[in-house]
């Protein structure tokens, strides 16, 4: 998230959505995509990582994680609950400290916070950080923005085309509900990408 206001509400709500968060399954919430990710020992960056549930997941599995979070109550939680974790306090679309690449790259309810010049900015950076063949997995937020929330957009036609032209393939695209009760109530769906890099020869 490059949005400071953004940054600002994950800040002084992280207790209370540390508990949202951790509601919801991993298993369930990569349902749509789980076929699609490469297996462990396979390396994971998780930007936007919050509470640390899905690095933990994938942990869990044998993949060495690395968190790329801006928030210092999650970075802090996610120290606790996942001690191997590289956890580096980076956000989109620079990512600043982030080094070496990966073969899976989580961007989980994270890209709507970006304008469109950031989310551009994101894919190209994004793309350098893959290894060929490598799996950037977003999720694309839809649906009502609350309490002057800095929400953008998203229209997964154009995200796909700005993923195409920093080098990246779409192979897989899924609707999806949410999973979170809160905004299960408030009407909000997703629509899952997994985008991959192209590799030598492809």
């Amino acid at each position: 998230m490059s949005d400071h206001a953004a940054i600002g509400i994950y800040e002084a709500h992280s207790e209370a959505l540390r508990h949202r968060y951790d509601a919801v399954s991993a298993d369930d919430l990569f349902a749509p995509v789980a076929d699609l990710l490469p297996p462990p020992p396979a390396t994971v960056l998780d930007i936007g990582a919050g509470s640390g549930r899905d690095l933990a997941w994938f942990a869990a599995r044998g993949h060495p994680v690395t968190a790329a979070e801006p928030v210092v109550a999650f970075r802090d939680a996610i120290s606790a609950r996942v001690p191997d974790a590289v956890c580096l306090a980076a956000q989109l679309p620079e990512l600043a400290g982030v080094a070496g690449t990966f073969d899976i790259v989580l961007a989980v309810a994270v890209w709507h916070h970006l304008p469109p010049e950031a989310r551009r900015a994101a894919y190209g950076r994004v793309a350098a950080l893959l290894e060929p063949n490598g799996v950037l997995v977003l999720s694309l937020r839809h649906g009502a923005i609350h309490g002057g929330q800095p929400v953008y957009t998203l229209d997964p036609t154009e995200e796909i085309e700005m993923a195409e032209a920093a080098g990246l393939s779409l192979a897989r695209e899924a609707a999806a509900p949410s999973l979170q009760q809160e905004n299960i109530a408030a009407g909000i769906t997703w629509t899952w990408l997994a985008l991959q890099k192209k590799g030598p020869g492809s």
